[in-house]
């Protein structure tokens, strides 16, 4: 993938401090909001909180024991799981986000770097949905949207996402095939699309139809 190579242990890094910047910024959230869809379908942002805190605190055989102990094919376990923390209180959800900020594990088939997108995904999936801080598009973007491409299957997303020309017009990055389908628009964006949220779409322009 294009961009500058970077090491497993300044992803954590850069993860942690999102997670932590997630816990501060996600507080000015007004409580009933937390129950509201977040982008992600059939998730409440209450959900995708719980989900971010799983990710954090998990091991990989806590989360082996939590998937099993769900008794659901793997993708309906993780939503039965950010749906069971998610009836928890929020403000103590947060601080364990924030508590949980250094923790290392990632699912199975990808890289650290996908831990780092999901926090972005996620907190997107949220502020999107209910009128929170919004992040500024930069390095990390960047990463996150690569991560999303080089693991396409991961996402759900057809083959043809790594033939696409991408441009964040907010960040001034671009991925992909110089020669490929362009589709413009924010960094945000693009990252939510490429992680099959269908209502990031009407904010890109260009081939569009390449991503869904």
């Amino acid at each position: 993938m294009e961009g500058d190579v970077v090491d497993i242990d300044t992803i954590w890094a850069w993860t942690a401090e999102e997670r932590r910047r997630a816990s501060s910024d996600m507080r000015i959230i007004a409580e009933e909001a937390w129950n509201l869809p977040s982008l992600c379908d059939g998730w409440r942002c209450r959900d995708v909180l719980g989900h971010l805190v799983w990710l954090a605190e998990s091991t990989t055989p806590r989360a082996l024991r939590d998937l099993t102990l769900a008794c659901r094919p793997p993708n309906l376990a993780i939503r039965h799981i950010g749906r069971r923390l998610g009836d928890g209180d929020v403000d103590r959800l947060l601080d364990r986000l924030d508590a949980a900020a250094a923790g290392r594990f990632h699912l199975p088939g990808v890289g650290p770097q996908a831990a780092l997108a999901e926090v972005l995904i996620h907190r997107a999936d949220i502020v999107r949905a209910t009128e929170g801080l919004v992040r500024s598009s930069d390095e990390r973007t960047r990463l996150a949207i690569e991560t999303c491409l080089e693991h396409w299957w991961f996402y759900r997303m057809p083959r043809r996402v790594r033939s696409a020309h991408l441009i964040a017009d907010d960040a001034g990055f671009e991925v992909g095939p110089a020669d490929g389908p362009e589709v413009r628009g924010p960094g945000w964006a693009l990252l939510l699309a490429l992680a099959g949220r269908q209502r990031a779409l009407p904010e890109l322009h260009g081939a569009v139809e390449v991503l869904r």
